[in-house]
């Protein structure tokens, strides 16, 4: 397991700038909610609580500094970021594909998080 989590570390050191890449694309799709139903859709609310729950991801996992509350994060986020995609297509914008880096992102990081827990687990 180490041998795995230590091929997934540059998770780590990517993590901040995919992070900015994905929120520009946050905001981007926004834009286009809000440019298109504006700021009172629901579709453009629930766009912000995922951005602000992607704003806030990095903050909760340095505060709490546990594994278990970075895993139940991604799993909320990747919750989120699906059932936005989904709500997306059903709006005229056919950017909704540019969930799928956020989504891909979330998965590895996930996956990344749960083999730390699993050594955490086997070693206690």
């Amino acid at each position: 397991m180490e041998d795995l989590i230590n091929s997934l570390s540059w998770i780590d050191s990517a993590a901040a700038t995919v992070w900015i890449l994905l929120t520009v694309i946050m905001f981007w799709m926004l834009y286009k909610v809000y440019d298109i139903e504006g700021r009172k859709h629901p579709v453009f609310r629930f766009g912000v609580f995922l951005l602000v729950l992607v704003w806030l991801y990095p903050l909760y996992t340095f505060i709490f500094n546990q594994l278990e509350v970075a895993f139940a994060g991604n799993l909320l986020t990747l919750w989120a970021t699906i059932s936005y995609m989904q709500k997306l297509k059903k709006l005229p914008i056919k950017e909704y594909k540019w969930m799928i880096p956020q989504i891909v992102w979330i998965i590895i990081a996930t996956f990344y998080v749960g083999c730390m827990l699993v050594e955490k687990y086997q070693m206690a």
